[in-house]
């Protein structure tokens, strides 16, 4: 069986640009390419790895991710960090907004929820040590 590997995870959203200058200031994403006009706007990111990429997307006939979504866990990025509770206060004093400790996890575990300005998800992670 071929071996596929993820190149990018599309997402659509409101502001493509603004949402991805938000991401390299308070997350440390790299811009590795924007472009915009009048209806549509695309960027794309990367944590530095450049293994996987994010994009974010906007066309005039499709609706934002956010705004078609009935519950904030039903897509979410999640991003790993040694400290999620101080790493969300951070990103809530750059515009996030917070959610919920995560409800479901396992002993050792700290998962903290949250939404960027635009209302997409953010999962903060720090897993287990034994994992």
């Amino acid at each position: 069986m071929k071996k596929f590997e993820i190149e990018h995870i599309g997402i659509s959203v409101k502001e493509p640009i603004k949402m991805a200058n938000w991401y390299q200031e308070a997350l440390g994403f790299n811009i590795k390419f924007s472009a915009e006009d009048d209806e549509k706007a695309v960027a794309f990111l990367t944590d530095g790895s450049d293994q996987v990429m994010i994009e974010l997307g906007k066309l005039p006939d499709v609706l934002p991710l956010a705004e078609g979504l009935s519950h904030h866990l039903q897509l979410h990025i999640a991003l790993k960090s040694d400290d999620p509770d101080k790493d969300a206060e951070f990103l809530v004093s750059k515009g996030a907004t917070f959610i919920e400790k995560c409800p479901i996890t396992r002993r050792g575990e700290n998962l903290v929820v949250l939404s960027d300005p635009w209302g997409n998800t953010i999962q903060l992670v720090r897993r287990s040590a034994d994992e």
